[in-house]
Formats: structure tokens, sequence, C-alpha cells
């Protein structure tokens, strides 16, 4: 055989076996499973783990993420990757109007589906299962929970609500219809028109004035129970200090009423004692009288002068 043909023919078979083993190589992402196809088996009932595979050069594989992945549907540009939708948010009815939604919502394909899904959409991969179907499903599936909310329920106070009803019905819907499990669905912002806005804002403002005036009325009432408190302890405070005073000026009358007792038993004595010590001398004094003690009282007292006389001649001696 010719050299330069053997050496062809070395080549060729070379090159045909690199063909061949490339086209045998299939490489499954991270956080991907992937679903293998061959016209002699069909499908495959076991899914390929992430990595590279060898699976034969006629053998087809698709992939579908199985860890979380997210869509975002915004019209705000900074909420999106390079590899998003830009402007596609979800004109959304609401009860009062119609509402824009920008939203999240974090999905992943459940791995016991997968085998199926290929299955019944005809060997399409996850990406264009997502792109092609499950985006649009979605977006129909938020317009009709919407309308169970307020345009105001949606805009303030029941955003949280929303998002979770929300969730738990693209969860109800596109696990059977996708095989998709729904993680989060979060409403990031919404939207009105300007007349709907200037309506909201007019209702807020009536709400904050409301509640201003129901806390300024609520504000008065504590205030004027403080006050009252207040007043009240100091109206006990001053009963007591005027109990205290009374029962201070009772005890201080008591006190001069039993000194004035003491007094005028003190006095009473001295008089008493007074009395008796006269009566006492006064009865020694008389026993001590004689009749010529008297006499000569008498005679001591007298001044020298003559007995005057009236009437008859009955001398009267005044000893005077």
């Amino acid at each position: 055989m010719n050299k330069g043909i053997f050496v062809g023919l070395v080549i060729a078979a070379a090159v045909i076996g690199a063909t061949y083993t490339v086209m045998s190589i299939e490489k499954v992402g991270q956080g991907e499973v992937g679903v293998v196809w061959t016209a002699k088996e069909g499908v495959h009932e076991n899914t390929l783990s992430p990595g590279w595979h060898f699976v034969g050069p006629l053998a087809k594989v698709k992939n579908y993420p199985v860890s979380q992945q997210q869509i975002i549907f915004s019209n705000n540009p900074e909420d999106y990757s390079k590899k998003e939708h830009p402007d596609w948010h979800i004109d959304a009815p609401a009860n009062g109007g119609m509402v824009k939604l920008n939203m999240t919502v974090n999905y992943n394909f459940l791995n016991d589906r997968v085998v199926n899904l290929y299955t019944r959409f005809n060997g399409m991969d996850g990406s264009s299962i997502v792109e092609g179907m499950v985006q649009n499903s979605i977006i129909a599936y938020v317009k009709e929970v919407t309308p169970q909310f307020s345009v105001m329920d949606i805009y303030s106070s029941k955003r949280a609500e929303v998002s979770t009803a929300i969730t738990d019905y693209l969860n109800e819907k596109l696990r059977d219809e996708y095989g998709i499990n729904i993680s989060s669905a979060l409403i990031i912002d919404v939207q009105l028109d300007d007349a709907l806005y200037s309506k909201i804002q007019e209702k807020e403002r009536a709400k904050q004035d409301a509640e201003k005036a129901e806390l300024d009325k609520k504000t008065a009432i504590a205030v004027a129970e403080k006050e009252q408190e207040i007043a009240r302890r100091e109206a006990e405070k001053n009963k007591e200090v005027a109990l205290i005073q009374a029962e201070q000026e009772k005890q201080k009358a008591e006190i001069e009423a039993d000194q004035r007792k003491i007094q005028a038993e003190g006095e009473a004595n001295a008089t008493k004692i007074k009395a008796e010590a006269e009566a006492e001398a006064n009865q020694k004094i008389a026993a001590s009288l004689t009749p010529e003690l008297l006499e000569k009282a008498k005679y001591e007292r007298w001044n020298g002068q003559l007995p005057t006389i009236q009437g008859n001649t009955t001398p009267i001696v005044d000893l005077k």
C-alpha cells in the first residue's frame, strides 16, 4: 500500500474518531439535569447530573434547571441582567383601576418531572419552555389574582399579602402544567397612571389626616386623664395634710385643755390650802383670845377721848 495513502487513512480515522468523540460528549451545567434521547431507546428514564457525559453521537441531551432561577418582569433597566428582557412589566387589573407591576419570580423545575416534560413538549429544553410558554402563563395567572385586591392594597398596605397570594396561585397552576416550583413571586414596585396616583394620594392624605386627628384625640384624652390623675393625687395629698393638721390641732387643744385643767386644779388646791391655813390661823387666834386680852386690846386701841353722849345720859364708849 502506498505510504501516502496509509497516512491519509490514519489521519482520516483519527479525525473521524475525534469527531465521534466530540459528538458523543455532552455537558450538563451546574444546577441542571440532562434528559437523554436516542432513536433506538427513546427518552431515557434516568437523567444526567451536572458535568461531562459520554452519550453517543446520535443521542440528544436537553438540560433543565433544577436549582433556583429567576424571571424579572420590570420596566426599570436597573432590575435586569444582560440576558433579561428590557421593559417587560405586568399590566394587571385591580379593584379600582389598573396597576403596573414590577416583579421577580423565583422558580425551578422539579427533578422528577423533567423526563415527562421532554416528551410532552417534543424535546424542548428548560429555557425554551420558560421563554416560550411559562413567562406568558405567569403574566396571565398574575392577572387572575390581582382583581381580588384593591389598588390601595396592592400599592401600599397589603403588598406582601398580594405577593403571597400570587406565589400560591402560580404554584397551584405551574406545578401541574409545567412541573415547575415557584419559591417566591415578589412585587418590587407598583406604578399608577397620574389620575389614579392623584386619587390614591388624596385617599392617603385623608387617611393620614384621620389618623392624625385620632392620635390628637387620644393624646388630648391622655393629657386630660393625666391632669385628672394629678388633681386627684393633689386632692388626696391636701386631704391627708388637712387630716394631719386637724389631728395636730386636736392634740394641741387637748394638751392646752389638760394644761388649763392642771393649772386650775393647782390654783384651786393653792386657794384651798391658803383658806385652810387662814382658817387654822383664825382658829388659833380665836382660841388665844381671853377676856383680859380683849379688854387690853380695847384699851390699847383707845385714843384718849371721852365717850360721847347721845340722847339720854348713858355713856357710849367708842373704841374706834
